[in-house]
């Protein structure tokens, strides 16, 4: 039986502007980072140390995985990640230079904004209205 995700893999351009980009920016914390082998580095970041999911950001090795770097999603939302302050997490990214679709506001059951990393790809912040 499937119990749950617990990684998701974004193609990315250069490992270490994308580990600086989350890191930094998103304020993700590095989970994992070995190098198996010469040209193979592992390495996962997530919102919180101890999240079940973890995203995996590997770098495109191949003509066909760079062309999905920033559009895995089709243009769509690839992951929507959860807040319990949506206004101060709001202002906090885009200080720090997250590039973002508009401000928040209500949406079904909450209130969310589109974002992008820096290679493009979609994301949502959402907060449930309780």
């Amino acid at each position: 039986m499937i119990t749950s995700a617990i990684q998701v893999t974004i193609f990315v351009r250069d490992l270490d502007e994308a580990k600086a980009y989350y890191t930094e920016k998103l304020g993700f914390h590095v989970v994992a980072e070995e190098e198996f082998a010469p040209g193979w580095r592992y390495l996962t970041v997530a919102p919180q140390k101890h999240n079940e999911l973890v995203l995996e950001l590997t770098e495109a090795d191949t003509p066909e995985r760079e062309e999905l770097i920033g559009k895995q999603a089709a243009d769509q939302v690839l992951i929507m990640f959860a807040s319990n302050d949506i206004d101060q997490d709001y202002q906090d990214l885009k200080a720090r230079g997250v590039v973002f679709h508009g401000e928040p506001k209500p949406v079904p059951g909450g209130r969310g904004v589109g974002f992008e990393d820096l290679y493009g790809n979609q994301f949502d912040l959402y907060q449930v209205l309780r």
